[in-house]
């Protein structure tokens, strides 16, 4: 197999993964650094969850369906330097429960005070979407070691959070921002077999978010803070017979340090983030010089079942991912189909319906991609 069709199977992979870690939703790939020559990718992905349980979504998914496209262009400006942009999704929270058949809340009479009192249209509604755009350059010592540095501009787009949980609790209305942040890698490989492998650590990075709130007073704007945090991430792949390719990703980041805190509640944590190391491997075969295979499975270790936050209702995950790609002259059209399973999860928010058991949930994704050379 050539090289660039490898690079290639291995972006396939990952096309439609469940989110991984804390709101992760796309890793940060270089693969596309690595292709012979000048070349351009566009890609879309769509995931589409099944997370119910029986008290606070029996009837619909409390995650949203998230699609979105990504962009990555590389040309060599010296025989062993290239420079290269990418445009990808990072992290999103789309959540809702209010049209997932929650259902009626007996504390509505009780003698709890009115502003503690749950409705079912007080579940949380968030709606936060954050992109990143990377420029990467990468220096080629020799034909076997390389290193790549660059630079990370991640921006929260403009959102919204209802998460309170209160009857007189309106959302929170939050102005986006961009930040930077760093990426620094080095890899070795030895083209004749198709091998390579591949350290890359990307910086954390902090926001703070002028954040309004209307309800149940007028209140001044304060700070919504969250993070994304750094991320080290070990990849290789080996040609280990004529036409047939392995390959693997190890990804590891510290969500427990990198929390949501929605204002007004700034107090505690509207998260609970815990530390995630995310697996990855794979198979491709080369069937005809014209069409590839890929299998892949990705799985990522069950932590504590027990949650007390609504933005926290998965718990790790396994999944196989199937694409294939067919090549067309210069151009490559990577297609794939995701099926994974998340782990169970007891979720006894602060005031509510007590324990809502998720269980038996599953994401499935599809992602095409188009890459050409030139």
């Amino acid at each position: 197999m050539k090289f660039r069709t490898i690079t290639t199977l291995f972006i396939a992979s990952s096309a439609s993964l469940a989110s991984a870690g804390g709101f992760e939703t796309g890793a940060l790939s270089t693969a596309f650094m690595y292709e012979d020559g000048s070349y351009s990718e566009a890609s879309y992905g769509s995931r589409s969850p099944s997370v119910t349980d029986d008290k606070y979504a029996p009837t619909g998914s409390a995650l949203k369906d998230i699609s979105s496209m990504s962009f990555a262009f590389k040309a060599d400006v010296m025989d062993n330097l290239a420079i290269g942009l990418s445009s990808y999704n990072q992290g999103a929270v789309q959540l809702d429960y209010s049209g997932a058949g929650a259902t009626a809340v007996t504390t509505g009479t009780s003698a709890l005070p009115v502003a503690n009192q749950v409705t079912a249209a007080a579940l949380p509604v968030i709606d936060l979407t954050i992109n990143a755009i990377t420029l990467q350059a990468k220096y080629d010592f020799s034909d076997n070691i390389s290193t790549i540095a660059g630079i990370k501009i991640t921006t929260v787009k403009d959102a919204s959070a209802n998460i309170f949980q209160s009857a007189l609790r309106g959302a929170s209305t939050i102005t986006g921002k961009s930040e930077m942040g760093y990426i620094v890698g080095a890899s070795y490989s030895i083209p004749e077999i198709a091998f390579r492998t591949e350290l890359l650590y990307e910086t954390d990075t902090d926001f703070t978010l002028d954040t309004e709130n209307a309800l149940p007073t007028a209140l001044p704007t304060g700070q919504t803070t969250g993070s994304i945090p750094d991320y080290m991430t070990l990849s290789f792949q080996s040609g280990v017979a004529d036409g047939t390719l392995i390959f693997g990703s190890i990804r590891s980041a510290d969500w427990k340090n990198h929390q949501l805190k929605v204002y007004p509640d700034t107090a505690a944590e509207t998260s609970s983030f815990t530390n995630s190391k995310t697996y990855n491997v794979g198979v491709g075969r080369k069937i005809n010089e014209a069409l590839s295979l890929v299998a892949s499975y990705s799985m990522e270790p069950k932590g504590d079942a027990a949650s007390s936050s609504a933005l926290t209702i998965t718990n790790g995950y396994q999944g196989v991912t199937l694409a294939g790609v067919y090549s067309i002259g210069d151009a490559k059209i990577t297609a794939g189909y995701n099926y994974t399973q998340v782990g169970d999860v007891a979720m006894t928010p602060a005031v509510g319906l007590g324990a809502g058991d998720f269980t038996g949930n599953t994401v499935t994704g599809f992602g095409i991609k188009v890459g050409y050379s030139f």
